[in-house]
């Protein structure tokens, strides 16, 4: 969507460019393998050394990787790739495939 503002320049509205970067983004997203890091604030002073177990754990919970750990271990799957997945599980598909 490009407008013309004053005078003969082309001016591009905020949403249009935010939408093309978001998309942009989405595309740079999709041909990668993204790895996020979560960190973690260790107290509320943010001194060396010292661990308030409640506060790490609360922030584990709030990001979700307790509950990701959860999953793991009751032995749910986690993203096979297709192929792996046709491999493992190939016996419960039809004959022909």
């Amino acid at each position: 969507e490009e407008r013309r503002g004053r005078g003969t320049v082309k001016t591009k509205s905020v949403g249009f460019q935010f939408s093309t970067q978001l998309k942009t983004l989405r595309e740079r997203i999709d041909v990668t393998t993204p790895h996020y890091i979560r960190c973690l604030k260790p107290n509320d002073d943010l001194t060396p050394d010292h661990f308030e177990p409640k506060n790490i754990v609360e922030q584990l919970r709030c990001g979700g990787v307790l509950e990701a750990v959860r999953v793991s271990r009751a032995g749910y799957p986690t993203r096979y790739p297709h192929d792996v997945f046709l491999f493992r599980y190939y016996i419960l598909g039809d004959n022909d495939t």
